[in-house]
């Protein structure tokens, strides 16, 4: 996903105004919706970033499809209509998303796996991480079958490869270096 200084500008923006109407919650519970929805529906994200179709078509697309949304998520399409950065809505919600966890002090891990995590490891690894990092962490768990077996945990920017492909590249790289040092 592309994000532009505008976007976390409306983020912060967001963030800020709705701590001070004390509807944090309400406001992040809204930019979830937003961003499964463009997730789920494609051409919505078509349609918000085609450069054909008027603002005012997007806006009122917008309006139709949340119309569930709270009065600060309402407000926010107005001005992005008005400000002509409405194609900027989905990237401001997964901003916003991001700010309010730093805000709440959470973390979110991706743990990579050869198989789904059973929800006993997934307990497992979130009281691992939360120990170690003394954060409150939430994890998603994305399936690669190419890692063989082992997993790889990403957290912010640190990434822990302990998967078996990591493993045998290791090796490989490892045997290729001592066949070389032989011949010489």
């Amino acid at each position: 996903m592309k994000t532009s200084r505008a976007a976390i500008r409306y983020a912060k923006a967001l963030i800020l105004e709705s701590v001070e109407k004390n509807n944090l919650e309400e406001t992040f519970s809204d930019m979830e919706m937003v961003l499964k929805t463009f997730e789920e529906n494609i051409g919505l994200s078509h349609l918000i970033e085609s450069r054909v179709i008027k603002n005012s078509i997007k806006s009122s697309s917008l309006f139709l499809v949340f119309k569930e949304g709270s009065t600060l998520t309402k407000s926010l399409i107005r001005v992005l209509e008005e400000n002509n950065r409405i194609n900027l809505f989905e990237i401001i919600a997964y901003k916003f998303i991001e700010l309010y966890k730093h805000h709440k002090g959470i973390q979110s891990a991706i743990v990579t796996t050869a198989a789904p995590l059973t929800k006993e490891i997934e307990g497992q690894v979130l009281d691992t991480i939360s120990k170690l990092t003394n954060k409150q962490t939430t994890i998603s768990n994305k399936v690669d079958t190419s890692l063989i077996g082992g997993f790889v945990l990403r957290l912010g920017d640190i990434e822990y490869n302990a998967s078996f492909k990591n493993k045998l590249k290791n090796i490989k790289q490892e045997f290729n270096k001592n066949t070389n040092l032989s011949t010489t």
